[in-house]
């Protein structure tokens, strides 16, 4: 760990002195270590030769410069310590393939963040899992010490931006070191009595060392302590909502399931990446902890259940087709919080990109204790045996889904029955905690190969309470 401690410093020695020429020497003496020791430490902590982790850095910081100013690329090139253009740009052409000309009116995105070996995490991950999500990185952070500010905005539309440049100016305006200062934000419960505004705190961490005396005179700034945790992130471009939106459930509903992790308890961050005051990407950090045990795939019969769905089209249906059911349950006076009553169910078509036109997502409600009682019932979950697997609500459920017909598709005893749909089930947790209590029984129809004397061996099965049969699958 003490290795660790020293090589930080030496990384954090150079981000200081990154524009500026330095000596192996000084950077070595930053870690107190000889040069030859520095140099193989390094690279064993940080996978980079130190000489191409420092290039790497200016290019990085090169690239946000050539897409957020007009600056020509010489001075670009001369305000990133490169020693020469011709050196810049051959160092540009090799790291992002591009010369830097190019790249200014490319799709291509380069970046090459800062290393903190503080907050690496080690740990075993499926295979597969990494190579389909190799930008997603498990990290665990310090506590930091941040000022925070709160903005408050009665449309939800546009309010994390409308924060961040309201934040930004004041930092501004208080000569508060913004280039040391990682601004961090997370949105907020609905401020107690004022149902129809919404919140987003926004914080500005920074060293211990570089706290400012004073601290900026505004009423509105308040200091305080920003816990650590561990995280999954993932870069995303700071462009259109529903690109953000799109990246958060890859992460929630697709990655989070396949992964060794589940949700934490701590808050959902999103760091934003800025150069004078302009955004140019989002650090989205999704809460996690360890799964400390798997859960199971049941396969069971279920009974036939009516319900009162809503269907949407397109990129837009979940929020459509929720938009209608609350409509409805409105008109019917009943209320969606109320698990005595109700019963939410989900269907899409899985396997359809939700962005196509073809797409459709549906939300049902169904009366449990009384079924027949269900006004305007317009269709049917049909019974039959269903493989079920219950989990923490993982946004649309699509990383839930792969998983069981990941099963299916290896299990030798059952197949798919396209006769009937799919669909999710919702057990609303507590009142005042629902999103991170509530859990979703997920359930993909199935039809038995072999009578159940005849089950290959290979799967490990037992009777389940509810009447099917459950199999344990280790998906770590």
């Amino acid at each position: 760990m003490e290795a660790v401690k020293a090589v930080q410093n030496a990384i954090d020695y150079m981000e200081e002195h990154l524009y500026e020429h330095v000596e192996l020497e000084q950077i070595a003496a930053a870690a107190y270590m000889s040069v030859p020791s520095m140099y193989r430490i390094f690279y064993a902590l940080t996978g980079h030769p130190l000489k191409e982790y420092i290039r790497k850095r200016r290019t990085s910081q090169a690239a946000i410069m050539l897409r957020q100013s007009k600056l020509p690329v010489v001075d670009i090139a001369v305000a990133c310590g490169f020693e020469s253009y011709q050196a810049f740009t051959k160092s540009f052409k090799k790291l992002v393939g591009l010369t830097p000309g190019s790249y200014r009116d490319a799709v291509l995105y380069y970046s090459f963040e800062k290393v903190n070996l503080l907050e690496k995490v080690h740990y075993s991950e499926r295979r597969e899992v990494s190579e389909q999500y190799p930008d997603v990185k498990v990290i665990r952070t310090a506590p930091m010490n941040v000022l925070s500010f709160k903005y408050r905005a009665s449309l939800r539309a546009g309010l994390e931006e409308q924060a961040f440049h309201a934040f930004y100016q004041r930092l501004a305006e208080s000569d508060f070191p913004l280039n040391e200062a990682r601004i961090i934000g997370r949105n907020l419960e609905k401020p107690s009595g004022c149902q129809k505004e919404h919140e987003y705190e926004l914080m500005a961490a920074y060293p211990q060392q570089h706290l400012p005396h004073p601290l900026p005179d505004d009423p509105d700034l308040q200091n305080a302590i920003l816990p650590g945790g561990l995280y999954a992130v993932s870069l995303t471009p700071a462009d259109a909502a529903s690109t953000i939106i799109a990246s958060w459930n890859r992460m929630l509903a697709e990655w989070l399931p396949k992964s060794t992790f589940t949700l934490g308890e701590h808050s959902f961050l999103e760091e934003w990446m800025h150069y004078k005051g302009r955004v140019t990407r989002l650090k989205l950090m999704l809460p996690v902890e360890r799964v400390k045990e798997q859960p199971s795939i049941e396969v069971m019969e279920l009974a036939s259940v009516p319900l009162r769905v809503f269907r949407s089209y397109g990129a837009h249906s979940p929020s459509l087709a929720d938009e209608r059911l609350t409509a409805w349950l409105t008109e019917q006076e009943l209320r969606s919080d109320d698990a005595g009553k109700i019963q939410l169910y989900m269907f899409a078509n899985y396997g359809m990109l939700p962005s196509s036109d073809e797409y459709w997502y549906e939300l049902g409600v169904s009366l449990p204790h009384d079924p027949s009682a269900l006004p305007d019932e317009n269709t049917r979950v049909v019974g039959g045996l269903y493989a079920c697997l219950t989990t923490p609500a993982y946004g649309a459920m699509t990383g839930v889904m792969d998983k069981l017909y990941s099963w299916l598709y290896q299990n030798e005893n059952y197949e798919h029955d396209e006769s009937r749909q799919g669909y999710a089930r919702y057990t609303p947790g507590a009142p005042d905690n629902l999103e991170r209590t509530t859990s979703v029984t997920t359930c993909i129809p199935v039809r038995l190969l072999h009578s159940r004397k005849e089950l290959r061996n290979g799967t490990a099965c037992k009777p389940s309470s509810a009447g099917g049969w459950s199999f344990t699958t280790d998906f770590s």
